[in-house]
């Protein structure tokens, strides 16, 4: 009888043994999916503090710049802050009550303390209704000083992510692992 007694004390110890194991290990994967969160939000407030160190405004020919922006050319100053270059950035500018809107587009831009001034664009449209105070006797439409276009930022970081600034300041992450485009020695090949 005594056997029988040390035996089933055997199996409950066992058996709590297993429980406490199993328990233990529950909660070690919890706290590594935890960790691993933790983790993954540390990576991304780091990826987002050096996009926060990107931004473009618009300028005109009465500021700063004025040697660089002739009249009437529409230009953004743009600065990368952070510690690695930008990639594949698009300054959208938009004229809403011209209904107008231009793309300006940099391959890079090297991290630095100072702005660099873009002037001009690579495409512009114009869609939708123009107000009738911008539309010239002539029919063309007048745009607003550069200074007061709505300046949006679109651009790539080191890590693939790509973001947008709104012409509020508001930044975005828009995608992840974006591929950048290849360079123009690359295309040739």
């Amino acid at each position: 009888m005594g056997l029988l007694v040390a035996a089933i004390l055997a199996v409950l110890v066992a058996g709590a043994a297993v429980y406490v194991g199993w328990t233990a290990l529950q909660a070690a994967r919890q706290a590594s999916v935890a960790v691993g969160a933790l983790i993954a939000q540390y990576k991304m407030a780091e990826d987002r503090r050096d996009a926060e160190r990107v931004c473009a405004w618009a300028v005109s020919e009465r500021e700063t710049f004025e040697k660089i922006i002739t009249r009437g050319v529409v230009g953004a100053a743009v600065r990368n802050a952070a510690q690695a270059p930008v990639y594949d950035v698009e300054i959208v500018f938009r004229d809403p009550p011209a209904a107008w809107t231009a793309i300006r587009r940099v391959r890079i831009v090297p991290p630095g303390e100072q702005p660099e001034v873009y002037a001009g664009f690579d495409q512009e449209s114009t869609d939708g209704p123009v107000e009738r105070d911008r539309i010239n006797d002539d029919g063309t439409i007048r745009l607003a000083p550069s200074a007061d276009m709505h300046v949006e930022l679109r651009f790539t970081d080191a890590s693939g992510r790509r973001w947008q600034r709104d012409d509020k300041g508001q930044l975005n992450l828009t995608g992840e692992n974006v591929a950048r485009a290849p360079a123009p020695a690359d295309m040739s090949e």
